[in-house]
């Protein structure tokens, strides 16, 4: 789940096995009203990444494994679906709705590279 906390920082979110979210990761502070371009990797070997203008920004590599479990996996961006699921404390994402824009959304099914995460960036 990717969101923005109280702070009006961006933060992922990852599903533990109890079912309850615990947070992954908190960007640095994002410019307010400024395009930003974010980029999230994950692997096995580097856990979670986060890119922020094809910057590396922050990793967390205590991020649970995830196997293919053969089902539809949920993705949420800028919202918490199940409020009562989210992580407590000052990194909950805020359970309202993104107020926004997203220009373009990718998903691929790959880590990609620190360089890709940077021309991602450059468009």
């Amino acid at each position: 789940m990717i969101g923005f906390n109280a702070l009006g920082h961006l933060t992922i979110q990852t599903l533990g096995t109890n079912g309850i979210y615990a947070t992954s990761l908190t960007s640095p502070t994002l410019q307010l009203n400024q395009w930003t371009h974010v980029s999230m990797t994950y692997s096995t070997a580097n856990g979670i990444q986060l890119f922020v203008n094809g910057s590396f920004a922050i990793r967390n590599n205590t991020s649970p494994n995830y196997l293919a479990s053969g089902q539809m996996n949920i993705i949420t961006v800028g919202t918490c679906l199940q409020p009562n699921t989210c992580a407590a404390g000052q990194t909950q994402i805020v359970p309202s709705q993104f107020r926004g824009k997203i220009d373009e959304l990718k998903i691929c099914s790959r880590e990609l590279a620190i360089s890709e995460a940077g021309q991602l960036a450059q468009g």
